[in-house]
């Protein structure tokens, strides 16, 4: 009887990178999550999120606290979950 068990395979550098990316993006964008959660006293929308997700964006690329890679997977994610 043949093994018919999947094979785990390495990821490449860059297919690791873009999953680190991508972790990041989903911490960054649950923290936002729970904040505005904490916060917003008139009701939790989609477009509510998405004006605190444009502003947290620009305002993490002006004082360069994340890397503009980590701002442009945070906002692909962004576009996928609140669109």
């Amino acid at each position: 009887m043949a093994n018919t068990q999947p094979t785990a395979t390495t990821p490449t550098a860059e297919q690791f990178a873009a999953l680190q990316l991508r972790v990041a993006a989903l911490e960054e964008f649950l923290a936002h999550m729970a904040t505005i959660l904490e916060c917003e006293r008139r009701g939790f929308t989609a477009e509510r999120m998405n004006a605190w997700l444009d502003m947290a964006t620009a305002k993490m690329q002006m004082t360069g606290s994340a890397t503009l890679e980590e701002v442009q997977a945070l906002r692909r994610l962004q576009g996928i979950v609140v669109g």
